[in-house]
């Protein structure tokens, strides 16, 4: 009769809880982001802008690992000079590792400068699966502009520039210095990101807030959820690649011995896969991000994640299998991504080995990370080489001053939109600003259709003009506020 009666207990504390959450669930009315409309675009001004952004697109700057040869991003450059007259007569032009810096200065620098920031590089593009060709710029009459960069990162650069140009023919004039940057090698990690920061380092310069690529205007971001946000990376998860070597004693494949290098690596690999040896935690930015998410999910969705103080170890154990996308946001994540063994069909390999590549959320240690996964190599007689290792970026409050002017911005220019800040999985060059830059937001402020953000390394990559001008306006908001709240920017 006592474990009956414990047991019955049980059940009742349990659906007591299950009956209190459903009851705060219901409480919870969707935000206004659900019935929010695009704000109607300019069309001739889109008209304009995507005229100029098309002769960008046409000019091909794909980058590819090791590239030694940067004429074609020289020529870009020379192409921007064109375009952009008066803000190159207007700036300090500079390039280090043939990645573009622009200098607008104060006349009386108050607080920390600002940095607007993207990429001209872009990915190779196979023509023949394309609707129009890549690097055609070609306007459809849908007012949608095809091409490679258009979405990653052209597009957002152009909207950038224009924006500083413009307030430079109004006559405008900051508190701050103001900057913007775009290198040539991000589609490869490559050399020109870090170029600039090791320049700006040796000018002692600070940045008091950045805005790089990473999240963006977009609707239904994610299955069940509707309406319309402002996706505002406040964090970039750190980059690492490790190599896991097997030795043996290699020989002849016609007598194979057991315990060889291969079968090594692909047990050790099985083994992270079935058993990972990170944890899961929804971090403060995480448990906001999905909090402000949660509201204007379908229903489970909503009742699971306006609950997490009951369904957090539920969710911590569906969520992988359900959307791994989520799972890399509230995580530590390895992927292994290239091997090698014997040099031929016939041989067992005296070595072999496969690479790693390795996530790190900021609440876990880097090296921790990886002991964690060295740890579980050795089990298996395998060494763990470490070919690199970054950190990841600072958090920046969603109740930080930098974090309300991007709120307060968004909801100006898309007035409606919930401001979601946002966990960067991926990788921009902004992570290599670490050292210099506190507030480094991931928010190119561009609307994109679904389709639109699929063809970012994919084909039939497009934009839409007449979101352009919004984007345009957006920059310079940021702008004109940063420059009139130098306060904000005191460390």
């Amino acid at each position: 009769m006592i474990i009956v009666s414990i047991l019955g207990f049980v059940l009742a504390t349990v659906v007591v809880l299950l009956v209190i959450a459903l009851i705060h669930t219901l409480t919870i009315k969707p935000t206004a982001a659900v019935h929010a409309s695009a704000p109607e675009g300019d069309t001739e001004r889109g008209k304009a802008y995507g005229a100029r952004l098309s002769r960008l697109i046409q000019k091909e700057t794909v980058s590819q690992k090791g590239e030694t040869d940067y004429t074609k991003f020289d020529e870009f450059q020379e192409l921007l000079k064109k375009e952009f007259p008066v803000l190159f007569e207007s700036c300090e032009v500079y390039t280090a590792g043939h990645g573009l810096i622009l200098r607008f200065a104060a006349k009386s620098p108050q607080g920390l400068p600002i940095l607007l920031m993207s990429h001209h590089d872009v990915v190779a593009a196979a023509e023949s699966d394309w609707k129009y060709p890549p690097f055609s710029g070609y306007i459809d009459e849908d007012g949608c502009l095809w091409g490679r960069g258009t979405v990653d990162t052209k597009g957002s650069l152009f909207c950038e520039l224009t924006a500083l140009e413009e307030l430079i023919r109004e006559g405008w004039e900051p508190d701050t210095d103001v900057y913007i940057t775009s290198s040539c090698t991000e589609e490869w990690s490559g050399p020109s990101g870090p170029a600039i920061v090791e320049w700006l380092k040796e000018r002692d310069v600070k940045l008091g807030m950045l805005m790089d690529e990473g999240g963006i205007v977009l609707a239904d971001p994610l299955p069940g959820m509707k309406g319309r946000y402002c996706m505002v990376g406040v964090v970039e998860k750190g980059y690492g690649d490790l190599k896991f070597i097997a030795r043996g004693q290699g020989g002849h494949a016609s007598a194979p011995g057991k315990n060889s290098p291969l079968p090594r690596l692909g047990a050790f690999m099985e083994n992270v896969e079935k058993h990972d040896p990170f944890p899961t935690k929804f971090f403060p930015s995480a448990k906001e991000m999905f909090g402000r998410m949660a509201v204007n999910m379908d229903f489970p969705m909503k009742y699971l994640f306006t609950n997490l103080w009951l369904f957090e170890p539920l969710l911590k154990k569906i969520l992988p299998s359900v959307s791994p996308v989520v799972m890399a946001m509230l995580k530590t994540t390895c992927a292994f991504t290239t091997c090698k063994g014997a040099p031929g069909l016939n041989i067992l390999p005296s070595e072999a080995y496969v690479t790693g590549n390795v996530r790190f959320i900021p609440y876990q240690p880097v090296d921790e990370c990886i002991e964690l996964l060295a740890q579980r190599a050795k089990k298996y007689d395998i060494e763990t080489e470490v070919l690199s290792k970054g950190a990841p970026s600072a958090v920046i409050s969603h109740e930080s001053k930098m974090f309300h002017l991007i709120e307060d911005v968004s909801a100006k220019i898309y007035p409606g939109y919930d401001v979601i800040p946002y966990v960067i999985y991926g990788g921009t060059d902004a992570r290599f600003f670490n050292d210099i830059c506190d507030n480094a937001f991931r928010f190119a402020p561009i609307e994109l259709s679904q389709e639109q953000l699929q063809g970012a390394h994919s084909k039939d990559e497009n934009i839409t003009i007449d979101r352009l001008p919004l984007a345009v306006d957006f920059y310079k908001d940021v702008l004109r506020n940063y420059s009139l709240k130098p306060e904000i920017t005191a460390r």
